[in-house]
């Protein structure tokens, strides 16, 4: 049977932790072995060198007095004796050893009066005669002292596997519950409602960033999907029309009896084809630039020549229209990273707008850098666009009645929008006192 993932995710945080600190109390254990043994080992050297400069500086009887003198603080630990030829006592507190008998440091068994045979390390001196200087200590302290350590150190292990095993659990707990916040979220958008959003606890975790992510994500569709929705309706009643003309003239066209009025019925609907074609070529283009499908034929180029270019090509039509057209162009403009054709459109669509929407005056086709952003746009001095009424102009289909021309599609600022998206930038419609600011602000990167 598979365990739940909670009680999984708990045991292996538990495994790692019990390595983990099986490796750390490995490491203790031998270091505090090696310490103790090193401590030992230099105290039986230095309390050997003491007794051996009482012999230096005497004789034998001076060092038993010396050794008398030094049992007689009753350390339990120490051994000090005088060993004959044979290896049997002489003097001190040593009466048995089972262990290496010669000169040098040694460890065995040593034994007292009174008392078993203890483990010990121990250092043999040679003396006059073939005697041999005892001096040495227990390993019972240090043992102890181990053993009480090992103790303590395998409580600390057992309370640490029973705190990673909680943790573990707990943390499992946390990630199942924000993973299936996620999932429940996902269900229900899946199952058509779109309202639903991922929970933040507020923390500012990486879960929290996802589930921002994630929201922002569900934003965005529900924003297509509406965009969508409206899209459909609006083309759905402004295709109505057209088509029914197109219709009403097709019918006239093939009753008609008189030649010229035929001709001038298909010429009609020649127009009115043209004008399904537009409108349906833009909704194209407003669809792929918010799909960002043009951004694999972006290409460095000159904003500066771009707005030239666009101002000697619509100089003969504004001033056909009665209208003078100013090109303002800013001084050392940066290069630009984008679609040419698609930025041409979209200031093409503002010189348009601005032709309909406020005829006779002055159009000026700007192109400036401030700081780190490139202002591309149109400013006239027709009627404007209230405050309130920019957010309707930005949409699909969207007119405004009170300086709507004949014939528009309600299209234009759409597709300047999402040109500017497409470039990561956005479109802005300001005050010109009077007239309309419509400027397309994008961001300049550095060239590699």
């Amino acid at each position: 049977m598979r365990l739940p993932t909670g009680l999984r995710v708990a045991l292996l945080a538990a495994m790692l932790t019990l390595a983990a600190n099986l490796a750390v109390v490995g490491f203790i254990r031998w270091r505090t072995h090696d310490e103790s043994a090193g401590l030992i080992h230099r105290q039986v050297i230095e309390e050997g060198s003491v007794l051996d400069d009482v012999y230096a500086t005497g004789d034998e009887a001076a060092l038993e007095r010396a050794i008398t003198d030094i049992l007689a603080a009753r350390d339990p630990q120490y051994f000090a004796a005088i060993l004959g030829p044979n290896g049997r006592p002489k003097a001190g507190n040593v009466t048995a050893i089972d262990g290496p008998i010669g000169a040098g440091y040694h460890s065995g068994r040593l034994g007292r009066r009174g008392a078993p045979p203890v483990e010990a390390a121990y250092t043999l001196r040679p003396l006059a005669g073939g005697d041999l200087l005892l001096s040495g200590r227990s390993f019972a302290q240090r043992v102890a002292f181990e053993s009480t350590l090992e103790r303590s150190l395998l409580l600390a292990l057992a309370v640490s596997v029973l705190l990673g095993l909680g943790a573990g659990y707990v943390l499992a707990r946390y990630v199942d519950r924000r993973v299936r916040d996620i999932a429940t979220v996902a269900d229900r958008i899946g199952d058509g409602d779109m309202t639903h959003r991922v929970p933040l606890s507020g923390t500012g975790d990486a879960f929290d960033g996802l589930a921002g992510q994630v929201n922002r994500m569900l934003d965005r569709i529900g924003a297509l999907m509406e965009e969508l929705r409206l899209l459909t309706d609006c083309l759905a009643h402004d295709l109505r029309s057209p088509i029914g003309r197109l219709r009403a003239r097709i019918d006239a066209a093939m009753a008609a009896d008189d030649e010229v009025r035929r001709e001038a019925l298909f010429a009609g609907v020649v127009h009115e084809a043209d004008s399904l074609m537009r409108i349906l070529t833009t909704v194209l283009e407003i669809g792929r630039a918010e799909a960002m499908a043009p951004r694999g034929q972006f290409a460095w180029l000159d904003p500066g020549e771009l707005v030239t270019e666009l101002t000697e090509m619509y100089e003969p039509i504004v001033e056909e229209a009665g209208v003078a057209l100013v090109l303002d162009k800013g001084p050392a403009l940066l290069p630009l990273f984008g679609h040419r054709q698609l930025l041409a459109q979209a200031i093409t669509n503002l010189l348009d707008n601005a032709l309909n929407y406020a005829p006779g005056g002055e159009l000026r086709l700007f192109a400036h850098c401030e700081e780190e952003v490139l202002r591309l746009g149109v400013a006239d001095r027709g009627p404007g666009i209230a405050p309130e009424d920019r957010a309707e102009a930005r949409r699909q289909f969207g007119r405004l009645n009170v300086a709507r021309a004949p014939g528009g599609a309600g299209l234009g600022l759409a597709l300047v929008e999402a040109v500017a998206h497409l470039h990561h930038g956005q479109l802005e419609l300001e005050d010109n006192k009077p007239g309309l600011i419509a400027a397309l602000v994008l961001p300049i990167r550095a060239r590699d």
